[in-house]
């Protein structure tokens, strides 16, 4: 109790000398030298929701609980991966991973971390079905054990070959055991948000920011380079440029279509961009009323323009998706094109009459209103989908409010999109099983694409693991269970005094750590 209490007081001072720091400064202005600045700001495009790293799957999210934890591996610049709070690994045979431990790093309540809270994360994800669970599906609880303080041993139920490039995943962030426990198992508030990372929260103001300072203990010398980091969660993509413009944030996530031009032109700013690892789609519920019904799915299909509503959407940000998975990953199909259809009309209404409803239907689709693409895409296909009769009603909300939705089953279409950060489409793929969370968007089940799912996650020789891979897109693709629409592109605008960042396109957990003024 008595941590507790010191550290909510430690929060309180720490967020009221930034407070006064930034107003007698005026808040980091034009006027200052660029060099003299403390103070990093960020715009993201939502709330976090929680401080959990083990709950919330939104790139919002990660983007800043990826600076008060940490994984085991992360990726560098060319996407590599790169010890981390492990030093090294080496597998002793197919099932068996020995891991090594940094000396010396310490959570922010002055614990040091040991392998038992490498033991405990995984122990917490699993046993309490969080949705970190994913990363340590195939890690066998009983037998996972910490070796000594700096080793531990983890034991699978069988060979998988990703799952050190599971570990890089932000929600596979390692947690302090003795803070979980003095915290009750809350690790969603300010106070409660232990970590190894660069920063530590001191501020939450929910719907509008989060105010981070520089974690004086950081293992790496001399980082974070900025003393302190605020978010600021602005939905509209208009409103995000227009900080961009004014000098209001050094730096903005997610430029929106109608944005980027304009942006790229202004010469006190620098455009960042990357591609992404994710391809969006509209997800089927395939155990709805009407969309269990595959012909209504193929009339959808059949009903849409997708080329013409991807220029309206996107222009010539991102590209017209080829595949369920993104261009560059490991194990993605080389050929899906026969499987995507061209916009008939006549084949769409030929297909509704055929289930039974020869004067089409009503059905509602999802997405996030920080998206403005995303609205634009719904809008336009919306036009295209009247004319073969079929009536989509638009439902735009906030996205933890979709995503809920969404990942219970409870929506009919819903746009979504999953990212690879093994840099296979296994990460991807065994989402549509029936014990990962996000299969509840599709709510579909086939036993043939289980099974060779299944296989492929644990086959060794990569050649036979790809071709698994490549017929379980075939089947997804012959079941209209999800519409690939678009490979996203991942930008940022900084102000051009700020040096050191770069995009992580993994999960978009951009490292600020690295980020000085110049």
């Amino acid at each position: 109790m008595f941590r507790r209490l010191l550290h909510s007081l430690l929060a309180g001072i720490l967020s009221l000398a930034l407070l006064i720091s930034l107003t007698a400064c005026g808040g980091d202005s034009q006027d200052t030298d660029p060099a003299e600045k403390d103070t990093l700001t960020v715009v993201t495009i939502d709330d976090i929701g929680s401080f959990d790293p083990h709950e919330g799957t939104s790139f919002e999210h990660h983007q800043v609980t990826r600076q008060i934890y940490e994984t085991l591996v992360v990726r560098d610049k060319d996407m590599k991966l790169q010890p981390w709070l492990a030093t090294s690994w080496e597998w002793e045979d197919d099932v068996t991973l020995i891991i090594h431990l940094r000396e010396g790093v310490m959570f922010t309540n002055g614990e040091e971390l040991k392998a038992s809270d490498v033991v405990f994360t995984i122990n917490h994800a699993l046993s309490n079905n969080t949705a970190a669970a994913v990363q340590f599906s195939h890690i066998d609880l009983e037998k996972t054990v910490a070796l000594d303080d700096y080793t531990v041993k983890v034991v699978l139920t069988g060979p998988f070959p990703t799952q050190v490039e599971n570990f890089e995943n932000p929600l596979a962030a390692i947690i302090n055991e003795k803070a979980y426990n003095d915290f009750n198992g809350e690790y969603g508030t300010v106070e409660s948000a232990v970590g190894t990372g660069p920063y530590i929260p001191v501020e939450y103001n929910v719907g509008d920011s989060v105010v981070l300072v520089a974690n004086e203990n950081y293992w790496i010398p001399d980082q974070p380079y900025i003393k302190n980091v605020i978010f600021r969660f602005i939905q509209d993509s208009a409103s995000r440029a227009i900080e961009a413009e004014t000098g209001g944030a050094d730096i903005v996530y997610d430029i929106g279509v109608n944005d980027i031009e304009r942006l790229k032109n202004n010469p006190n700013l620098t455009y960042v961009n990357a591609d992404g690892f994710n391809t969006c789609f509209i997800a089927f519920n395939c155990k709805d009323p009407i969309l269990s019904d595959i012909r209504c799915r193929q009339a959808i299909w059949y009903g849409i323009d997708l080329p013409a509503a991807i220029q309206i959407a996107y222009r010539d940000f991102g590209s017209l998706a080829t595949g369920i998975f993104s261009p560059g990953l490991d194990g993605r199909h080389p050929d899906l094109s026969s499987y995507f259809v061209e916009r008939d009309v006549d084949k769409a209404k030929e297909l509704l009459a055929e289930a039974g409803y020869p004067n089409g239907f009503e059905v509602e689709i999802m997405c996030e209103n920080s998206s403005q693409s995303r609205m634009d895409f719904c809008e336009a296909i919306q036009s295209q989908l009247a004319e073969v009769g079929i009536t989509l009603k638009l439902n735009f909300m906030a996205d933890a409010a979709a995503e809920e939705i969404g990942l219970s089953g409870r929506g009919q279409l819903y746009i979504y999109g999953f990212t690879a950060s093994t840099g296979e489409v296994g990460r991807n793929i065994q989402r549509w099983l029936p014990e990962f969370t996000e299969s509840g968007m599709f709510q579909w089940e086939n036993e043939e694409f289980e099974e060779i799912v299944r296989k492929a996650l644990v086959t060794i020789d990569e050649e036979e693991r790809y071709e698994l891979y490549y017929r379980a897109q075939e089947i997804l693709m012959e079941n209209f269970v999800a519409l690939p629409m678009w490979t996203k592109e991942l930008n940022a605008v900084t102000q051009n005094y700020v040096k050191g960042f770069y995009i992580m396109p993994t999960y978009e957990q951009h490292y600020l750590q690295n980020v000085y003024f110049e």
